[in-house]
């Protein structure tokens, strides 16, 4: 079952709550596949039931952005994540640290609030 879903011109993806390596090498799949799709789209991880990725998934994730820079900066307009913990939003800033997204990006507290910038991206 894939954990990324698009739902107009916002994709999801909604990782497992403790992602094992395969499901975030599944993930990143599926954001590959749309990255092939070649329509624009506002990408939004929702991490609210997530724990903190281990330093082998937060380099994964990291190189995931720099293998494919070129195709997020033609595809997607903008990435949104949703966390509520703030360890976790320690992590998120780790990863951007080590690979900012090359788009416009933030952190959210709620879907709600996600959902009202990612919308006004599309």
């Amino acid at each position: 079952m894939s954990c990324v879903e698009r739902k107009g011109g916002i994709v999801w993806a909604l990782p497992p709550a403790k992602a094992s390596d395969e499901e975030i090498d599944g993930v990143l799949a599926d954001l590959v596949h749309e990255l092939g799709r070649g329509r624009p789209y506002v990408l939004v991880f929702d991490l609210t039931l997530a724990t903190i990725p281990n330093a082998a998934q937060r380099r994964k994730l990291a190189a995931h952005m720099h293998e494919h820079e070129a195709r997020i900066r033609s595809r997607v307009r903008g990435v949104g994540v949703v966390v509520s913990s703030a360890p976790m939003r320690g992590a998120i800033t780790a990863i951007f640290w080590m690979a900012a997204p090359p788009i416009p990006h933030r952190v959210f507290q709620s879907r709600s609030l996600a959902v009202e910038w990612a919308s006004s991206l599309c």
